[in-house]
């Protein structure tokens, strides 16, 4: 009997358990994406219906979640469990997605990435001429500090009357392009950040990512983002550890959601573009009964980060956790006696922080097996433990960062 090889890697996007030591140099100290969702009044006092109105997380408790989140900020729940947890503290510069991931699959970002810091006119005059002139629009809006979902409100009529692009970045290292879907069709505003990304390569703008954000609708107030959103990070040379699975042992890489634009669809053998926590778990299962041997099948829940935590919406967030947990274990069931499981973040993004960015946190690593030996309990130094734990798991060549822990 063959006994296959097949990896879960699951990323809940910001779902970050407590400051890391490095936070005071974020502004960050005492940030607490998990810890603050339980401890908050608002999220608690919403559920008074229920007979616990406490976050309701089962299933992640009995992994572990509830314990490293103790260990990790000194938090306490009240709960026991018998699992394996891991937490750890980032190497990376950033705080942002794309540090977080490539950290995760073993190339953690050593150097400084560039961020535009100026809250108005932030991006410099001769660069946006140079975009302006290389894309051939006729101007552009914005330019400054936003929120994805103010900023097309603000000015999503005056881009309908004059065609210009909403330009805009935050306090991570990133530009953002808007555009409504009847004004520039979804492949002219790809197409335009991929022009953006080569002028930024071209003056040595060291940004994590170029953003394609297309929305849609016709009055203030009401204008919306669509799912058509694409990301062009800036290229990685070194080689992840999806890579090494396919070089190495011919395997299958299934990117399911984000996943496929973090990685600038390298390291790839197939991509499922979906979103919703349903859908992803959905696909998450339908493929992991369809993959065979040396399989990494790897989903980011994006809407953690994207619909809750910069939106500073705790009980959002916190339902969503809740749904996330009834999820969860119907992907457990279906695990085979040999797979490997392996839940984790990419960084914080604190409901109750102050403003709308990241926060600089730890992370969990819960890890299931249905074999697997227990391991104690302890602090991690860096996101790229994961990526030499796949690295051990697969039987490929080490990874140069991280430290294998299996």
């Amino acid at each position: 009997m063959v006994i296959m090889k097949r990896l879960i890697l699951i990323v809940i996007d910001s779902l970050g358990i407590g400051h890391s030591p490095d936070s005071v140099k974020f502004n960050d100290r005492k940030s607490n994406t998990l810890g603050n969702i339980i401890n908050n009044k608002y999220y608690n006092n919403y559920f008074k219906y229920k007979k616990n109105n406490n976050l309701n997380i089962p299933n992640l408790i009995s992994l572990g979640l509830n314990k490293i989140l103790n260990i990790s900020n000194k938090f306490y729940i009240k709960n026991n469990i018998n699992n394996i947890f891991l937490y750890s503290n980032p190497i990376s510069t950033g705080k942002d997605t794309v540090s977080g991931h490539l950290e995760i699959v073993g190339i953690p970002t050593l150097f400084n990435w560039y961020y535009f810091k100026k809250k108005k006119n932030s991006i410099p005059n001769f660069l946006l001429n140079k975009i302006i002139k290389n894309t051939n629009v006729n101007g552009y809006l914005g330019n400054c500090h936003a929120s994805g979902t103010d900023i097309i409100n603000d000015f999503g009529f005056e881009h309908l009357k004059t065609k210009k692009p909403i330009i805009y970045t935050s306090n991570d290292s990133i530009l953002q392009i808007s555009c409504h879907e009847k004004i520039f069709n979804i492949k002219s505003l790809y197409k335009i950040c991929i022009k953006i990304k080569k002028i930024l390569y071209k003056y040595n703008f060291k940004i994590s990512r170029i953003i394609a954000r297309p929305f849609k609708g016709n009055i203030i107030g009401k204008f919306k983002r669509t799912n058509n959103r694409k990301d062009f990070i800036m290229n990685f040379k070194n080689i992840t550890v999806m890579q090494k699975l396919i070089d190495e042992k011919n395997g299958k890489v299934i990117a399911i959601g984000k996943i496929i634009d973090i990685f600038s669809n390298k390291s790839i053998t197939k991509k499922i573009k979906t979103f919703g926590i349903n859908n992803l778990f959905y696909n998450t299962i339908k493929y992991l009964k369809k993959s065979n041997d040396n399989t990494i099948i790897c989903t980011n829940f994006v809407d953690f980060d994207s619909l809750w935590g910069h939106r500073r919406n705790c009980i959002g967030y916190g339902l969503s956790l809740e749904l996330f947990d009834i999820y969860i274990i119907n992907l457990i069931k279906n695990m085979k006696y040999n797979d490997l499981l392996i839940i984790t973040s990419d960084h914080g993004c604190d409901t109750t922080w102050f403003g709308n960015d990241h926060t600089r946190e730890n992370i969990p690593i819960l890890i299931y097996k249905k074999n697997l030996e227990f391991l104690s309990n302890n602090r991690r130094s860096s996101f790229s433990d994961i990526s030499q734990i796949i690295s051990k798991y697969f039987e490929l060549s080490n990874m140069i960062y991280g430290n294998n822990i299996m």
